[in-house]
């Protein structure tokens, strides 16, 4: 039942910036607050599957055109993930590899809190 409870309250969280990110405001880089929650997913020809892995962690700051060596899983892989598109929603922020907002399953990084970065740091 907790499980449940989680997973349910996690699928909120996500889709608070998921395509409702659309009407964040795009930043061109931001100051994590903590480690983030990565989506990663896989499209197929007629079929397309996410996973999420969570405590990714993240340099103290992240701007577009950046590319991030993250490490994850229970047996750690690295990824390289390209920044494409910053979306910024009150302390919310959710990183995406690909600037196409009309594809809903995408590889991103959600992270809470998340602050707008001062201009030339």
């Amino acid at each position: 039942m907790a499980f449940c409870a989680r997973t349910a309250g996690l699928l909120i969280a996500a889709a608070s910036l998921g395509p409702a990110a659309v009407l964040a405001d795009a930043v061109e880089a931001v100051e994590p607050g903590g480690p983030g929650v990565l989506t990663k997913c896989r499209h197929w020809l007629v079929a397309s599957s996410c996973r999420t892995y969570h405590h990714i962690s993240l340099p103290s700051r992240v701007a577009v055109g950046d590319t991030i060596t993250l490490s994850f899983g229970s047996s750690p892989k690295e990824y390289r993930f390209p920044v494409a598109w910053i979306a910024l929603k009150g302390n919310r922020c959710v990183i995406f590899s690909e600037a196409d907002t009309d594809r809903p399953r995408r590889d991103k990084i959600e992270v809470a809190p998340c602050d707008q970065a001062e201009e030339g740091r």
